[in-house]
């Protein structure tokens, strides 16, 4: 990996420390002596909040630094005056992660403090390139968050029913080098109950803890695929949703309503069911709207045939799911009116990989925040008629996700 990615912290220590039965605390140990130790937890519960971390409108000031800050506007010379103002500005940002992300703050205080010893190399560009520095040094924690979220991504989506070994072999085909530093063969051999470890960056604290979840059994990573989290589930069966509450609903509930939408949406006679639920329906009211000496012209549909349909319906599909009745079979016992020309139906292929999943599988840096632009407009050029159509970014990314999204996304109204 990268030397930039490991960020040095010189006589500062950050470390952590095996509390016991499988929990670890993270310690921040500055050089001057001082000492702040986290809250003790398992690698598996640290690794997930680190992917959570709301650091929106950490990255909306460093944008705002990057595209506002006079310092940057294009003059044949560099007032050192903004450069001052534009490290006051710098100094400042830490501490909105003093209380989301101490781990960031810590690291930050002492890389940016690295970064201002640089000396001047006598060019005309030095105050743009060290102002430059200051914003990638702000931008470690992103990066961080961005290169964990990607490996959880890799490693542990669809990845339930899974060992450890197959998630982390996983993880070794797709990123190589990010494979061997969370290798637990990597980690020194100590005495479990007193081990402690040193980080030289927060990148290499994250790699720490996957190395550690790697070497245990107990938890495991799963993604909840109601709302998308990464959580750890409770008994070793495979588990589909996490206990949260999204949108005012346990995720258990809505997503054992909404998987029902994604079934119907993947199996070709489950849409056969739904067409010929459709068009019963449609026959029901023309039937009862028709005038009696109109009704001659129509297909008979009673209320109580409409309703015995539905019921044979109801039962048949609960069969069908249970796994009781081959489509065959099911749309069979569902033809009650001998609509259907053939009773062939199979599965409906799911999409294997999408466009997101390969730029991430691509790129390890990849990142979803910085990689769409905020709006474009596109002309369709195969339209009957042409027109300028506008994408934002959340419709582009929507677009490339299409296939591989939570349940909330697919079918709710978020």
């Amino acid at each position: 990996m990268e030397n930039k990615l490991r960020g040095i912290l010189g006589g500062s220590q950050l470390l952590l420390v095996e509390k016991g039965a499988g929990l670890f605390s993270t310690v921040l140990h500055y050089e001057d002596g001082p000492e702040k130790q986290l809250p003790a937890t398992t690698p598996a519960k640290d690794l997930i909040a680190a992917a959570e971390i709301d650091y929106r409108a950490y990255r909306r000031e460093i944008k705002r630094l990057r595209d506002e800050h006079p310092l940057f506007a294009v003059r044949l010379d560099v007032p050192v005056a903004d450069f001052e103002d534009f490290v006051a500005e710098t100094l400042l940002l830490p501490s909105m992660l003093q209380k989301i992300d101490p781990v960031g703050f810590f690291a930050l205080g002492i890389l940016l403090d690295q970064a201002l010893q640089r000396e001047d190399d006598g060019s005309a560009l030095f105050l743009l390139d060290a102002a430059q520095e200051l914003l990638h040094v702000l931008e470690e924690p992103i990066r961080t968050q961005v290169y964990l979220r990607n490996i959880l991504e890799m490693a542990f989506d669809g990845m339930e029913r899974v060992s450890q070994r197959e998630r982390l072999e996983k993880l070794c085909r797709v990123y190589p080098e990010v494979g061997k530093l969370c290798d637990p063969v990597s980690l020194p051999d100590v005495e479990p109950g007193q081990r402690v470890f040193r980080a030289n960056s927060i990148f290499g604290l994250r790699m720490l803890e996957l190395a550690l979840y790697f070497q245990q059994n107990k938890q495991r990573i799963a993604r909840c695929d109601y709302c998308w989290g990464w959580f750890i589930p409770k008994t070793k069966k495979a588990t589909r949703y996490c206990d949260r509450v999204t949108d005012g609903f346990p995720c258990k509930q809505r997503g054992a309503r909404f998987k029902r939408n994604l079934v119907e949406d993947q199996d070709s006679a489950l849409k056969v069911c739904n067409q010929l639920r459709d068009r019963m329906y449609a026959r029901l009211l023309r039937w009862r709207d028709a005038a009696p000496d109109e009704r001659d012209k129509l297909i008979s549909m009673e209320y109580d045939q409409y309703e015995a349909w539905s019921e044979n319906a109801r039962l048949a599909r609960m069969e069908y799911l249970k796994g009781e009745l081959t489509a065959e079979e099911f749309l069979r016992r569902i033809d009650m009116t001998h609509e259907l020309e053939s009773y062939e139906a199979g599965k409906a292929e799911l999409v294997e990989e999408t466009a997101w999943q390969r730029m991430v599988a691509g790129n390890f840096a990849f990142d979803a925040e910085t990689h769409y632009p905020e709006i474009i407009q596109v002309l369709d050029l195969r339209a009957e008629e042409p027109k300028w159509e506008l994408y934002t970014a959340d419709d582009l990314r929507r677009e490339d996700q299409k296939g591989h999204q939570s349940l909330r996304k697919r079918y709710g109204k978020a």
